[in-house]
């Protein structure tokens, strides 16, 4: 009768050593949400969807489809026969907020991504992102990118003449962050600036779905919605790892709305609303003046869009100058960091700081 307790209870410990080894297991395992907003990309939208969908590893994506008037919708429908993993939201058209805000609602795994319905992933994203994440256990991790131009681009900026002599596709990476690994950016001061000037936007990151909620962050219906996002992640004192290979695609389309003539009377609004946000006002002077200064970004490359489509010389200049003014709060000392603020004071006035 010994024996036969002793061999149940050996059972017993036997069993619950595997059932606890399991549960570690789930505990512990990383999973992708992949976010799509998705309006009118018939053109792109397969590519983006073939580039997820190749990947390795346990992942969900879940797609908006934000009132298409094209084919888009139908592709998606498509594509879900085939991959059991596709969610499909669809919705009336609300913007990429909140088809951004709807699909992230609706993710249920560990880590967010986000990808736009034109841009696309190289093949071992997936498994390079869980394998920074198994190491550094973030609440954000940071990958690389590449701008990419293709030849229409390259035509209407450049000339027909000088997109003959380029490639369909121009990649080139971005990032710049290679110098940092692990860091919190309340408390790594070498790392604010390069953090704060990385001009990802929301993409090329993965979020830990729980700190996002914890958090209760999510993105504005305004213009720069994905800067809102991203600061307000940063107000909360995320630990950030760094991975430095360009594994997302960003293709620059002379059509997207980013790139619009009419961008630049929008970003002194969506500035101005920035600083209002609770998340702004818990920073420190510095981090306030850093993200002050990302938004003066968007000047350099609204004026520069301006300047494209053949609008008269200082286009936009006085909007610029009005925000370069709201940087009088600052000392010179303090503003050595803020790249984007001499960038426009010498477009401006030239060389004179």
């Amino acid at each position: 009768m010994n024996k036969f307790l002793k061999k149940i209870g050996f059972g017993v410990i036997l069993l619950a050593a595997f059932l606890s080894g399991m549960f570690w297991e789930y505990q512990n395992r990383i999973t992708f949400s992949v976010v799509i907003p998705v309006y009118n990309a018939e053109k792109y939208l397969q590519r983006c969807l073939d580039s997820i969908f190749i990947q390795k590893g346990d992942f969900e994506v879940i797609a908006v489809n934000d009132g298409s008037k094209d084919k888009s919708l139908q592709i998606l429908q498509d594509y879900a026969k085939k991959y059991d993993n596709l969610k499909i939201i669809d919705q009336k058209n609300q913007g990429i907020a909140a088809a951004r805000n709807n699909g992230m609602h609706a993710a249920v795994n560990k880590y967010l991504t986000f990808v736009d319905n034109d841009d696309w992933l190289e093949p071992n994203t997936f498994e390079l992102a869980e394998k920074a994440i198994r190491r550094d256990k973030p609440d954000i991790l940071l990958t690389g990118y590449a701008d990419v131009y293709d030849r229409e681009w390259v035509r209407q900026t450049r000339g027909s003449e000088e997109a003959q002599a380029v490639p369909e596709i121009n990649r080139f990476s971005n990032r710049g962050l290679e110098k940092l690994a692990l860091f919190s950016p309340f408390y790594s001061k070498e790392a604010h600036a390069d953090l704060y000037n990385d001009g990802g936007g929301v993409r090329a990151r993965f979020y830990l779905r729980s700190f996002i909620e914890k958090h209760n962050i999510y993105f504005e219906d305004t213009f720069g919605e994905d800067i809102f996002f991203v600061f307000r992640a940063y107000a909360y004192n995320p630990l950030i790892s760094v991975m430095d290979i360009p594994v997302y695609n960003y293709l620059n389309r002379v059509d997207a709305a980013s790139k619009s003539q009419k961008v630049i009377s929008s970003i002194g609004k969506s500035m101005e609303k920035f600083r209002q946000i609770p998340e702004y006002k818990i920073l420190t002077r510095r981090q306030q003046m850093l993200m002050d200064d990302y938004w003066l970004a968007m000047y350099l490359v609204g004026i520069a869009n301006l300047q494209r489509h053949g609008a008269p010389f200082g286009s936009g200049y006085e909007e610029a100058y009005k925000a370069l003014k709201t940087f009088s709060l600052y000392n010179k000392e303090e503003m050595k960091s803020c790249r984007n603020y001499w960038k426009l004071y010498e477009l401006l006035f030239g060389n004179g700081h």
